[in-house]
């Protein structure tokens, strides 16, 4: 059977479609399957961040309330007494204060003495608590970052365990408070808004979950299959990586975290494949569609062009055919501007080349057709760590005055002249500006000189300040001076000492700054800084290289520190090079 040109066409063409489609369909598969696994792992990664920030926060809840009932002067003599009843009323007390789920006291030796909700239960021994151990031995509570649970009849719970102190020196025993995993806060709170299906187990049972249908033997089956991942979860207190397993009758992507330390509790984080693919076998849907179609006109389209390409060439075949019997009088019309027109017109020329010669044979000899017949042809070839910094917090004095009686474009105009200046002597002194708040500004120092540069920026500040107002002064008229008492002046707050710089807030915006408690005092110092005043807790003056002097110095009290802390202010003059 003759192969012909047409066919050729149309297998080169649905070959070519064909290995397309499939090499597209094998890297997008690649691809988004990849990046589906990413989307897993984020999506798992979210939950444990999450779930422990969420755990943390409602230990130091726990561990607060704790102290402060342990601080109870009413407490501490109620537990002295050593009488379960006595005990037990302070509790029952306790309890409607605080709302905790777990309240439990015992004596110094941990007996018993009251357990909320259970008049009668006292004596027993509760040493073998970890919690409860700790606090006798007045130790810190091991793995910060995840919470210590007790497992008991009426559920699973999240302690804390602080000692009773008499005169602070004495042990007379130790508080428990205990928040359990509700669905508020368990499975269901945790999954939140998410697609991911959490199930909470403790000692190989069903404590809480979010799979509809979920049952005890679930759980036996996978903890059957995932015996070794569980065991390491529990024993290293980290969660496993992403894998894929069955899971109460259907294939999903899990991973196993532990809920906490001391008991052997754990949650697992399941998503459904068939839901996490569901775009993956939509796409290739679409692409077996896509392919199906292509092959379709690519069959319409290897008839239709074979056409149009074979019909010309067959016209030249016939017109061969007649050139061979001996007829020269062929003449063929060209239908296309292609290479096959060409091919078309170069035929009939060539047909008239030969009758050409055939009368050209008439007229010579045969060594004159050797001679023409002797030509020569060819082919014509083709991708939040810990610093020691130094704060600088400046703030506008008189900004409310000079608003009061200016247009907001001129109000405007002034905030940019005066926080630009700031922002100019920042970055000259080294330092960088972390934001602005309306008429604040926040900068930030690092390295040895930090304080140096703050304090240095400062100064420079004020006396540039003071250059503002002289300028301003002088141009404005006397009429102008009178009406408008009130200059611009500015206060500055300083401090200098451990923070948390990097990232910080929703993975939808963060904001690079700087937290800690030396950030808050900064704030607190430019809160009651006056216009013109440098303001420095007196022990950072030590550390200047550059000795400066103090304006005054005196003990203040602020919001959120128990102490007071002396505050020095530092003197600044008008130097000749600056006003020149």
């Amino acid at each position: 059977m003759t192969f012909s040109i047409r066919r050729k066409l149309f297998v080169l063409l649905a070959g070519l479609t064909t290995v397309v489609l499939t090499g597209v369909l094998t890297q997008v598969t690649a691809s988004l399957s990849a990046a589906i696994l990413r989307k897993v792992r984020f999506d798992f990664g979210q939950t444990e961040r999450t779930f422990q920030r969420v755990q943390r926060l409602r230990y130091e809840n726990l561990l607060d309330a704790a102290y402060l009932i342990g601080e109870s002067a009413t407490f501490k003599a109620n537990v002295s007494l050593l009488d379960p009843a006595t005990v037990y009323q302070a509790v029952r007390d306790i309890a409607v204060m605080t709302r905790a789920d777990l309240l439990i006291v015992t004596d110094a030796d941990g007996q018993l003495l009251a357990w909320f909700g259970n008049e009668d239960r006292f004596g027993e021994e509760l040493t073998h608590r970890p919690s409860i151990a700790r606090a006798l031995r007045d130790e810190a509570r091991p793995n910060e970052g995840l919470p210590e649970l007790w497992h008991t009849e009426e559920g699973l719970y999240q302690v804390a365990s602080v000692p009773v102190l008499l005169n602070y020196d004495t042990l007379i025993g130790t508080l428990t408070l205990g928040a359990r995993l509700t669905q508020e806060d368990g499975a269901s709170g945790l999954m939140g808004e998410s697609e991911i299906d959490i199930t909470f187990v403790s000692d190989k049972k069903l404590v809480d979950t979010t799979v509809p249908g979920l049952v005890a033997s679930d759980i036996g089956s996978f903890g059957d299959r995932s015996a070794s991942r569980i065991d390491l979860v529990v024993s290293s207190l980290q969660p496993s990586d992403v894998f894929e397993t069955s899971f109460a009758g259907e294939e999903v992507f899990a991973f196993v975290s532990p809920l906490g330390f001391g008991e052997p509790a754990f949650y697992v984080a399941t998503a459904r494949k068939s839901r996490e693919l569901q775009l993956l076998a939509d796409l290739r849907d679409s692409i077996y569609l896509t392919g199906l179609l292509s092959l379709l006109i690519t069959i319409v389209l290897a008839f239709g062009l074979g056409r149009r390409v074979t019909q010309p060439i067959l016209n030249l075949v016939g017109g061969m055919n007649q050139v061979t019997a001996g007829d020269l009088s062929v003449k063929l019309e060209a239908t296309t501007d292609d290479e096959i027109g060409l091919l078309t017109n170069t035929f009939n020329a060539m047909i008239g080349n030969l009758r050409e010669r055939l009368q050209l044979m008439k007229y010579v000899g045969s060594h004159t057709l050797d001679m023409i017949q002797q030509t020569d042809g060819g082919d014509v070839p083709l991708g939040g760590s810990r610093h020691e910094l130094a704060v600088l917090f400046t703030d506008i004095r008189g900004f409310t005055s000079f608003s009061e009686k200016r247009q907001p474009e001129e109000v405007i105009t002034m905030l940019n002249r005066y926080l630009g200046f700031q922002a100019q002597i920042v970055q000259e002194c080294e330092g960088s500006v972390d934001k602005f708040v309306g008429d604040e500004m926040m900068a930030l120092f690092t390295g040895a000189s930090a304080l140096d540069h703050a304090v240095d920026c400062a100064q420079r500040i004020m006396r540039r300040v003071e250059q503002e107002q002289a300028s301003e002064q002088e141009q404005a008229s006397e009429q102008e001076q009178a009406s408008d008492p009130a200059p611009i002046h500015i206060g500055v707050g300083i401090n200098c000492g451990p923070a948390i710089l990097g990232n910080m807030g929703a993975q939808n915006r963060m904001d690079y700054t700087a937290i800690g408690a030396t950030v808050n005092l900064g704030a607190r110092l430019v809160q009651v800084a006056g216009p013109g005043q440098i303001l420095v807790p007196a022990e950072l003056l030590v550390q200047l290289s550059t000795p400066v002097r103090v304006c005054q110095c005196q003990a203040m009290s602020f919001k959120g520190l128990s102490e007071q802390i002396d505050v020095a202010e530092i003197a600044f003059e008008l130097r000749k090079d600056e006003d020149e």
